[in-house]
């Protein structure tokens, strides 16, 4: 008799091997599936580098690209190009959420500089330099003053580069900060108030001073307010026009223009014609703003602001036209309006106490500004510009590292 093949199996186990077969099916299916899915995923969102580069990254902020330049070396090689920078900053400079910031300097105190949004304050934990003045900040780039070194300070705070240059043999008072976007070339004005009053200019191009002839500089030019590379400034004059007893106020502003090295008076602003006694200049939009308004007593009525565009800027005609009314704003002798948000228009209220606040014409609100007190206040000097985080550099930058480990600060 034959010897059987093994004990018979029971309706459970061939219930279970049944059920593992489908089991065992059904995970295969479902991995393939998997692989299926992932590949057409992985097919679905891989794009071509040429444009990620092109199209995508440009338009993302600085700080992202510098983390970046950590996924290989061709994209942080590519992040130095020429190519990209100007690429990355023509896309930034039309962000208007991300990159609105005001750069200010601290008063009477070396080194310490903040970055306002309209949210909070941050502060630059390292400045290149002595820092006792903050001349002007264009496409990122920061120009700051160390008097007692005579030396000045090209500063990217963004990628942490900087370039040093001293000043002219000559007494310099006040600085100025430019860019011809024709040569892209950024220079630096000084203002001589010697005997001679001269005026000198520092290309970074060609990493020399020249002399500017032809303009006679009566006033001691305050901070700067820079427009698309051209720096303008306004001062107030006492005139009695002819058939008056009493003088009259008027707010004269000139420019420089770095294109042809050349300075224009613009038209004045009769402040008989204006709702007040003060006035300021702010880049709103990447055009110049004029701001007139009423300073108030305690107590008082809040004031109106009236806005103000130069028309026909080019042409020896140019006028001041009131564009629109904001308001009211409480600005007494311990406030005052500033610098603006380029971007949004948000105004800038600075004063002695009490937090660092903005105008918001849009919900005619005054909102403070996180971290700011009324010690902060009183620390500000008058020196404040529109900044933008940006990967713009000029020919001999340094890696800040590369002063520190050398000694030179």
């Amino acid at each position: 008799m034959a010897a059987t093949s093994g004990k018979a199996k029971t309706p459970y186990e061939r219930r279970s091997k049944i059920s593992q077969i489908v089991c065992n099916q059904a995970a295969a299916a479902e991995s393939s599936d998997h692989q299926k899915r992932m590949r057409e995923r992985k097919n679905a969102t891989t794009l071509p580098e040429d444009l990620i580069l092109a199209e995508i990254l440009p338009r993302i902020p600085a700080k992202y690209i510098l983390r970046c330049r950590l996924v290989c070396k061709s994209w942080n090689s590519v992040f130095s190009t020429p190519a990209f920078v100007n690429s990355h900053l023509t896309h930034q400079l039309h962000n208007s959420e991300e990159n609105d910031r005001i750069i200010i300097k601290r008063y009477g105190f070396n080194e310490q500089v903040d970055i306002l949004s309209l949210t909070n304050s941050i502060r630059v934990p390292k400045v290149p330099c002595a820092c006792d003045k903050l001349c002007g900040s264009i496409n990122g780039l920061v120009l700051i003053v160390s008097t007692p070194r005579r030396r000045f300070c090209l500063w990217n705070p963004a990628i942490g580069q900087v370039r040093l240059f001293d000043f002219p043999p000559l007494d310099v008072h006040y600085a100025g900060f430019c860019w011809d976007h024709v040569q892209n070339d950024y220079k630096v004005l000084m203002f001589c108030h010697a005997i001679s009053r001269q005026i000198f200019i520092y290309s970074t191009n060609s990493a020399t001073w020249t002399s500017l002839p032809g303009f006679m500089l009566w006033m001691s030019p305050g901070p700067s307010t820079i427009v698309k590379g051209t720096p303008y400034w306004s001062y107030p004059i006492s005139l009695t026009l002819p058939g008056e007893k009493l003088k009259r106020k008027f707010f004269s502003t000139f420019k420089f223009v770095p294109e042809i090295n050349e300075f224009r008076i613009l038209p004045d602003l009769d402040s008989l014609k204006c709702r007040g006694n003060n006035f300021n200049i702010a880049n709103i939009r990447d055009r110049l703003v004029g701001m007139a308004y009423k300073l108030v007593n305690r107590g008082e009525s809040n004031t109106m602001v009236d806005m103000y565009s130069l028309d026909d800027e080019e042409s020896s005609s140019g006028v001041w036209s009131k564009m629109y009314s904001i308001g009211p704003v409480c600005l007494d002798s311990t406030q005052w309006l500033s610098q603006a948000f380029r971007n949004g228009g948000e105004i800038l209220i600075r004063g002695d106490s009490g937090p660092c606040a903005f105008y918001d014409p849009k919900t005619k609100e005054i909102k403070s500004i996180a971290g700011t007190t009324s010690t902060f206040l009183r620390e500000f000097g008058g020196r404040c510009y529109s900044y933008m985080p940006s990967l713009v550099r000029v020919r001999g930058m340094e890696s800040m590292q590369n002063f520190s480990t050398n000694g030179v600060s």
